[in-house]
């Protein structure tokens, strides 16, 4: 990180463009049609493939969010110089930086668990309206 500096930091986007982001990537990069003569197992499969792309994308988008800002402690894997470091607890305040990005790592787990959730519901989906409405659920949480 103290190579490329603050200035490598990408931009972050809002929420509703982040939601925008990792839907229409799930849209564009897994099938999109389905049939209800299909085998209930392939329905299933078809509606868990999506839930749990979207919920890796989140998983990768929030983790390079995390990945990318710097840590401010003085930790031995220092990775700012120490001015840089103060200038930011001045600026920010180091707290409200810390928490920001504690908030961040907890909806990261969040989104995991409700994937983990609505997966397994999506296990015993007997029908293709339920399992359609379950992946809804999943990706509108």
């Amino acid at each position: 990180m103290a190579a490329k500096g603050l200035k490598g930091i990408a931009p972050v986007p809002t929420a509703n463009d982040f939601l925008d982001i990792v839907l229409s990537k799930t849209q564009r990069k897994t099938p999109t049609e389905i049939h209800k003569n299909f085998k209930i197992s392939r329905i299933r499969s078809f509606y868990m493939r999506k839930v749990k792309f979207c919920q890796d994308c989140f998983d990768e988008k929030l983790g390079a969010i995390l990945t990318e800002f710097p840590i401010l402690d003085a930790s031995p894997l220092k990775n700012l110089h120490p001015f840089i470091s103060s200038l930011m607890n001045v600026l920010y305040d180091k707290n409200h930086y810390k928490l920001a990005l504690g908030q961040l790592n907890t909806a990261r787990h969040l989104l995991d668990s409700v994937a983990k959730d609505y997966l397994r519901l999506l296990k015993f989906g007997d029908s293709l309206y339920r399992c359609k409405q379950l992946k809804k659920a999943a990706l509108g949480r």
